[in-house]
């Protein structure tokens, strides 16, 4: 019986995988020495409705935004364009720190193993990635990806836009950004 429920196992892995899909088995996180000093891994609430991902967290580690000018253009985003509460989003990075050494992009498919876990947790539906060349490309490498396009995954939907540091630098891709936004709108 149980070797019949590990080949029932092993045989689903591997449609998965035929179908683009990834398992991600449980991350042991302090077997990874450059994780030790990992601030912030996210806010993931039960109820989420819709997911933002950036490069870098852009809250602490009880839940607050950090004092930068990226995290108070997704708290206006959340507020004004959503009108959700921070409660009602995950709000997700790539890194889990602040500043990103060669260590930790040695690492780097730890973190996207990290993130992916996060994003299957979440009940979220729609996440929206902040920079394509900075998490998107990290994160669905076998795709082509463009700014404003769609990606399916499993039960959720993401959509792309420029990085947070495009945003804040130049105004004049507010307007793109804001249609991407947009269509996340429309699929809530």
């Amino acid at each position: 019986m149980l070797i019949t429920k590990k080949l029932f196992l092993l045989h689903h892995l591997y449609q998965m995988e035929m179908l683009g899909e990834s398992f991600c088995q449980e991350l042991n996180l302090k077997k990874n020495p450059f994780l030790k000093e990992v601030k912030a891994l996210g806010f993931n609430p039960l109820n989420a409705k819709i997911g933002f991902i950036s490069q870098t967290p852009l809250i602490d580690e009880k839940g607050n935004f950090l004092a930068k000018k990226s995290s108070q253009m997704l708290e206006n985003i959340i507020k004004n364009i959503f009108h959700l509460k921070q409660s009602q989003c995950s709000i997700l990075s790539l890194f889990k720190t602040n500043t990103h050494t060669q260590e930790s992009l040695k690492d780097l498919e730890v973190y996207r193993e990290i993130l992916f876990a996060q994003i299957h947790q979440s009940e979220a539906k729609i996440f929206i990635i902040f920079g394509l060349n900075e998490v998107a490309d990290i994160l669905f490498a076998n795709h082509q990806l463009q700014l404003g396009s769609k990606i399916k995954y499993k039960d959720k939907t993401f959509i792309i836009t420029h990085p947070f540091g495009a945003l804040i630098r130049l105004s004049n891709l507010k307007k793109q950004a804001m249609q991407h936004l947009n269509l996340a709108k429309e699929i809530l």
